[in-house]
């Protein structure tokens, strides 16, 4: 499910962002100071640093607020390159600054994640490499040989971090998000879900409509009762591929035992109605094959809601799980939506 991410990745970024803009906005106001006093040739860095003091704090205060953007934090980071990279030059020996120069890799990736830190990295290194050569000649020395493998070490180190600190977490989410079983999505996901499709602009102006079908298995009870349980979660399981393939994988959400939901995106009413009676028939008319060469056949009863807008998640299901109760109180092995019946047992 692309669209869908647990906030972990989000918490632990916003946190660094905190820490290091108010870090460095107190650092970078510090050295604004010092550097207005000490030297002509310092003038314009500390007045660089004393606007990028102001930038971090204001972007610490935006983080604390949650209202950072993704393309500010990479302004940010880039203008700390810039800044690092012209104070190097600056410099008439390299070795004061490399101290900031190798810190910062780490930072690209904490910050921007193993997609966008490469490029600040590469920019960072050639920069760095090229103002050595330009002071020192075009010489193997010392400083050179151990800035370079220092830098790599560090890069390769953040970004294998990285890279499986973003697997971990990967691995989580579906955990997380999936259902053991039937490996449809759960009702963490649903929640998820929606959040992000509720947030359309155009499903609030409807421009768009948005459905929502709960699907429960008739008589669910008496396979377990009389095939066992094994039985029935096979029967689980080959209805969630079923349902799957007919309203797709990122659309089919397993909320209870025998309950399954299904959001139906950009669809008018009766295609809505239309997907959930085929959803019905292609379950009544398959053949779960159990163990022992049992062959059962089963039905199903569906409610199915509509949104509005300002609709809560919670209001949408009730909506269907009512609709859904009459249903089954009404003879099973049908679909409704609003108050009538629109398919009689078959």
């Amino acid at each position: 499910m692309k669209n869908i991410e647990l906030n972990s990745t989000y918490n632990l970024r916003r946190v660094v962002l905190i820490g290091m803009c108010t870090l460095l906005g107190c650092l970078s106001f510090l050295l604004g100071i010092i550097n207005l006093s000490i030297a002509a040739k310092w003038i314009t860095l500390g007045f660089i640093e004393l606007f990028y003091a102001l930038c971090s704090f204001t972007l610490a205060v935006l983080a604390v607020k949650r209202r950072h953007q993704f393309w500010q934090v990479i302004l940010y980071i880039f203008a700390l390159t810039v800044i690092v990279i012209y104070a190097v030059s600056l410099s008439k020996t390299i070795g004061s600054m490399i101290c900031w120069v190798l810190v910062l890799p780490t930072v690209y990736y904490l910050l921007l994640g193993k997609k966008f830190a490469n490029l600040p990295v590469i920019i960072l290194f050639s920069a760095v490499v090229a103002d050595i050569i330009g002071k020192y000649g075009f010489t193997v020395n010392p400083l050179l040989v151990n800035f370079i493998f220092s830098y790599l070490l560090i890069w390769a180190v953040s970004h294998i971090y990285e890279k499986n600190r973003a697997n971990s977490e990967a691995k989580l989410q579906k955990l997380a998000l999936q259902d053991p079983l039937t490996l449809s999505y759960n009702r963490l996901a649903l929640t998820k879900y929606f959040e992000n499709v509720g947030s359309k602009p155009s499903l609030q102006e409807l421009d768009e409509e948005l459905h929502l079908l709960i699907l429960d298995i008739d008589f669910f009870k008496q396979v377990n009762d009389e095939y066992g349980h094994e039985a029935g979660d096979t029967v689980l399981q080959e209805c969630a591929k079923i349902i799957s393939r007919i309203a797709g994988d990122k659309q089919t959400f397993r909320i209870g035992g025998e309950e399954f939901c299904v959001m139906i995106e950009n669809k008018k009413q009766d295609e809505a109605i239309a997907l959930a009676q085929l959803i019905r028939t292609k379950l009544a008319q398959h053949t779960f094959r159990l163990a022992e060469q049992d062959n059962i056949n089963i039905t199903v009863s569906i409610g199915l809601s509509n949104y509005q807008p300002g609709m809560a998640l919670p209001s949408l299901l009730r909506q269907a799980d009512q609709r859904l109760y009459r249903a089954k109180h009404t003879g099973r092995n049908q679909v409704i939506y609003h108050n009538a019946p629109l398919a009689a047992s078959a």
